[in-house]
């Protein structure tokens, strides 16, 4: 895993301790008994987005890819709901994902195959 803003390992073990004892709410609350210089807010997301046990690490597959373009041009951009869609990815992975990746192969894929003119 990456250890982004100077959140280290161990850091990441003792915030998962204490939401293991506390629970996924009052976020501020946790901070405090985590005994980390963190905001709420920081603890939430470093949780949400990457050390939930359940979220899937590692590159967007094909599959993943295709449903993400099928759901985005059915629900638009509402990526917790293409999320839930998704088991294991977070609405902030596709999101990105689809802006830095995503956006223009779907613009391809619609305009279909390529008409050379003799």
């Amino acid at each position: 895993r990456n250890y982004e803003k100077g959140l280290g390992y161990e850091e990441d073990k003792r915030l998962a301790y204490v939401i293991a004892i506390l629970g996924e709410r009052r976020w501020d609350a946790l901070a405090k008994a985590s005994g980390l210089r963190r905001s709420g807010k920081s603890c939430r997301l470093r949780w949400m987005n990457c050390l939930r046990p359940n979220l899937k690490h590692g590159h967007i597959t094909q599959d993943e890819e295709h449903l993400i373009i099928k759901l985005q041009k059915q629900l638009g951009n509402k990526w917790s709901k293409i999320a839930k869609q998704l088991p294991g990815r977070t609405d902030n992975e596709i999101k990105n994902y689809w802006r830095s990746h995503l956006r223009k192969k779907a613009l391809i894929y619609e305009q279909g195959p390529i008409q050379h003119s003799p």
